[in-house]
């Protein structure tokens, strides 16, 4: 009788643990509606600085993005970290090796410095980590350095050679948009992001190779690196515009965040007739463009680039390596098309 009741009562224990264990699995997220147990994978996210209009943007889309596919996918709890690297490479280095150290299942790199990539992808390689660089593109050598490294970004080529056709445009349909002072040539500065990045040197050569493919005359009056930041370019617009007062028709900037340090200088000095043009297809530039405050940009959709991202998350961290499950391009690269806004 005694072993019977002892019986009764381990049951009636494992009952009351299986029961707090389950309300614990559901409170924590633990566990879908039908009870059962989620699947969570971790993405590391780390970018070189937050603050940039179009990175803040793409990380908002993300998390759009991740949140469909979890409302698509119940059996699945996608945990994203988002690290700021504020700029430091050293800093970033940090923040990736502990991403690591955490076994995650994906990294998703915003690199700081584009020739630092090989740091990356051999600690990340070393544990079997994949790697997706976004965005600001590492060299070609280090993308096909190891397996399980990949680019998702657009053509910066292309990009200018598009913001190059906006200016041409302009001045075809309407003349004293870009060349106020009616001596048929443009006279034009230009704002480039850091001095090192890929991006900056084609974005500024092909700029102007597309002007002068359409025929549009050119003179530079000044120019100056703004590192991509706004407040860098309203700076440097305030002093050109005191320097060289009337010289300056059109303002080529190289992303839209220097568009928008731009457009804030030219507002606070009086100089609204000064066009301006950009790169990225922010919503803040869309809106400025809407308004006749810029003239155009190149829309390097954000949304796009997050829906991307979450292609390779799905491939890569929920499905296991399936590179079948991505659209590539020489099996490491993802391009996203661009088109023009204004």
């Amino acid at each position: 009788m005694m072993g019977k009741k002892r019986k009764v009562m381990a049951a009636a224990a494992v009952c009351v643990v299986a029961v707090f264990a389950g309300v614990c699995a559901y409170i924590s997220g633990g566990a879908n509606g039908r009870g059962e147990r989620k699947r969570t994978v971790r993405i590391g996210v780390a970018v070189y600085n937050e603050k940039d209009a179009y990175i803040s943007d793409i990380c908002m889309y993300l998390d759009d993005e991740i949140r469909k596919y979890e409302k698509g996918h119940p059996d699945v709890m996608i945990r994203r970290e988002i690290s700021d690297a504020g700029g430091s490479q050293q800093e970033q280095n940090n923040q990736i090796e502990r991403f690591i150290s955490l076994e995650y299942d994906l990294l998703l790199v915003n690199i700081v410095d584009r020739t630092n990539a090989s740091v990356i992808i051999d600690s990340a390689s070393a544990a079997k980590i994949p790697v997706v660089f976004f965005n600001r593109e590492p060299v070609r050598e280090d993308i096909f350095r190891k397996e399980g490294i990949y680019y998702e970004g657009s053509n910066a080529k292309e990009s200018a050679l598009l913001q190059a056709g906006i200016i041409a445009d302009a001045l075809e349909a309407l003349p004293e948009s870009v060349d106020r002072n009616g001596n048929g040539t443009v006279e034009f500065a230009m704002l480039e992001g850091e001095s090192n990045h890929q991006d900056t040197l084609i974005r500024s050569e092909w700029v102007l190779k597309g002007l002068d493919k359409r025929g549009v005359p050119i003179r530079k009056v000044v120019g100056a690196t703004a590192n991509w930041e706004r407040g860098q370019a309203k700076a440097l617009v305030k002093q050109w515009m005191q320097e060289y007062p009337g010289e300056i028709e059109l303002i080529i900037c190289n992303n839209d965040d220097m568009a928008i340090g731009s457009v804030e200088a030219l507002d606070e000095v009086g100089e609204e007739a000064v066009a301006v043009v950009g790169i990225d297809g922010v919503d803040e530039v869309q809106k400025l463009v809407e308004e006749g405050k810029v003239l155009g940009t190149v829309l390097c959709d954000t949304k796009l680039h997050a829906k991307a991202l979450m292609e390779f998350i799905a491939a890569f961290a929920i499905e296991g390596t399936r590179e079948d499950g991505v659209e590539l391009l020489d099996g490491r690269y993802y391009m996203i098309p661009l088109r023009v806004v204004g």
